[in-house]
């Protein structure tokens, strides 16, 4: 497992620095739920919310899922804008995995190993999948902690975590899936310094089109391919564990795994 321990000694600073920033992100905007309760807050939203044209609130997920006076509802608001930056760094993880051993020049270090390419690709998936797992308990370790803490209704602390399950079970396998994509792009990709651009433009490719299909009837099917709509936090909380979903990130993800690896065997790598 040496490759899978040198991903970790890369890639660690990142995903404490990604934790952390989550974390603190996730306080300040839960600190600021209780002035949700006061009545004047209450009547702006029943005033000005019902106002708004309903695209609008389409596009920000307000015209479905529970209230924000609830405090999961208000959670799900606030985690939409979150997980577009989770989703990032899953993204991000995978589309460095493989290339950035050209363009750093550890390929050869590799390369000295008695290590075959499919050996690389699998125990560094291993290693990233392994870090979207750390991340993904930090992340919602502090979400119920913050939510908990800054909850003043009546909401019991076991239908929160009923909550957060159907929001953070199908996400992880979001994650997964742009890990898998990622993987796939790295065994592609010539240089690291393509990575960030690449994998932005996947994350917020999927994210319009989920946006397009709730605005668009006719391009409805477009939240049907968009795994961000789909594992949208107000989506879940309103219909629920869609199983469904699952299977089809699950099968993406292992299909792009495949994929890696037939392209990561033939690639004529930059050593």
């Amino acid at each position: 497992m040496t490759i899978f321990k040198m991903e970790w000694q890369t890639s660690r600073k990142g995903l404490i620095l990604w934790s952390c920033i989550i974390v603190l992100v996730l306080v300040l905007f839960m600190s600021v739920f209780p002035t949700m309760q006061t009545s004047a807050m209450k009547d702006m939203l029943d005033t000005k919310l019902g106002g708004l044209p309903e695209n609008m609130l389409k596009i920000f997920h307000l015209n479905d899922g529970p209230s924000l006076l609830e405090p999961v509802g208000y959670f799900g608001y606030v985690f939409q804008y979150i997980f577009i930056a989770a989703s990032i760094y899953a993204a991000m993880l995978g589309s460095k995995a493989l290339v950035k051993e050209e363009s750093n020049g550890t390929i050869e270090f590799l390369y000295a190993q008695p290590v075959s390419r499919v050996r690389i690709v699998l125990e560094k998936f291993l290693a990233g999948t392994s870090m979207i797992i750390v991340f993904w308990l930090i992340t919602f370790s502090a979400s119920f902690s913050t939510i908990a803490f800054f909850n003043n209704t009546d909401t019991t602390v076991k239908s929160i975590l009923n909550d957060l399950a159907k929001i953070a079970i199908p996400e992880f396998f979001v994650l997964l899936f742009f890990l898998a994509v990622g993987f796939f792009i790295s065994s592609i990709l010539r240089s690291v310094n393509q990575s960030t651009s690449v994998s932005l433009g996947l994350v917020f490719g999927f994210y319009l089109l989920g946006i397009l299909g709730d605005l668009q009837e006719k391009l409805s099917f477009f939240k049907d391919i968009s795994p961000m709509s789909q594992g949208g936090p107000a989506n879940l909380l309103a219909k629920g564990l869609d199983v469904t979903l699952i299977v089809w990130l699950v099968v993406i993800s292992i299909l792009s795994l495949v994929g890696t690896l037939f392209v990561y065997k033939r690639k004529d790598l930059q050593i």
